[in-house]
């Protein structure tokens, strides 16, 4: 069964929604959804030193979100 599509900006904003959900982290990084390979997957970019944390939970999200969306052409 084909999936939903979503543009980047679309999948990016829902991303960073969720985070502020359940995170009190800041939310002061770029988040970037590009395309990969037959699907897609989430750059996280941040001035300074990466949080781990912050990134594995991002990633969590777009994880998710991949099952559940395809990026829009």
């Amino acid at each position: 069964m084909k999936k939903p599509a979503k543009t980047r900006e679309e999948l990016e904003a829902a991303i960073r929604l969720e985070m502020e959900d359940i995170s009190e982290l800041p939310t002061d990084l770029a988040i970037s959804v590009v395309p990969f390979e037959d699907t897609w997957k989430v750059g996280i970019m941040t001035e300074g030193p990466q949080d781990a944390g912050r990134s594995e939970m991002i990633e969590a999200i777009a994880d998710r979100l991949r099952t559940e969306f395809d990026l829009k052409g």
